[in-house]
């Protein structure tokens, strides 16, 4: 067991590695509570999640925004170093302007297209019982650009007969398939 200390603290529910085709690795994760971030990690050697540089994702802007201390005079100003940063990752990526999601949990990379898919579950207190998949499309299909295009892939709720998306899984011939994630005693319930 190894603590990947680079690709920072916060409530991991998943990590999507892709290899690019230099052999350097890029980690997606998820950070599983309401109105939190989508994070990204790109390795800077090939096969290792030591060294690299960790971005948070500004949805509205469809960028990929570093968590670099050396590189932010505003990081520099709240955090004493590159491993505060880390340590204090939600901190580090609300200043930056990191785009708080409804519960991002689990993350999969289409075989076919290499577009990125983020199940996020719900966010009650926002009203958003339902959820939703949301669709991130690399530029140039490059899984560490800096620049992205996202939509809503598809909304829960009683028109799409889904509620609370997590567990996500392609299959060989690219079919999308995911599991719910609902508390038993908000089962057949509106509301809280």
């Amino acid at each position: 067991c190894q603590k990947h200390i680079a690709l920072g603290r916060f409530m991991h529910e998943c990590c999507k590695i892709v290899e690019l085709d230099d052999g350097r690795i890029v980690a997606y994760m998820g950070d599983d509570e309401n109105d939190q971030c989508l994070y990204k990690f790109v390795g800077n050697e090939k096969h290792n999640l030591k060294n690299g540089t960790l971005y948070v994702a500004n949805i509205e802007q469809g960028k990929w925004i570093p968590l670099d201390f050396n590189d932010s005079p505003i990081l520099q100003e709240h955090f004493s170093d590159q491993t505060d940063v880390l340590i204090h990752c939600r901190k580090a990526a609300e200043l930056l302007g990191g785009t708080g999601l409804d519960r991002p949990e689990d993350i999969e990379v289409d075989p076919f297209t290499g577009d990125v898919i983020i199940a996020l579950t719900n966010n009650k207190p926002k009203g958003n019982y339902h959820g939703s998949l949301l669709k991130i499309k690399e530029q140039d299909g490059k899984h560490n650009a800096l620049n992205f295009q996202s939509e809503t892939l598809i909304s829960g709720g009683s028109e799409t007969g889904f509620s609370c998306p997590d567990n996500l899984w392609f299959d060989r011939a690219g079919t999308l398939w995911f599991t719910s994630d609902i508390s038993g005693y908000h089962m057949n319930t509106v509301g809280p």
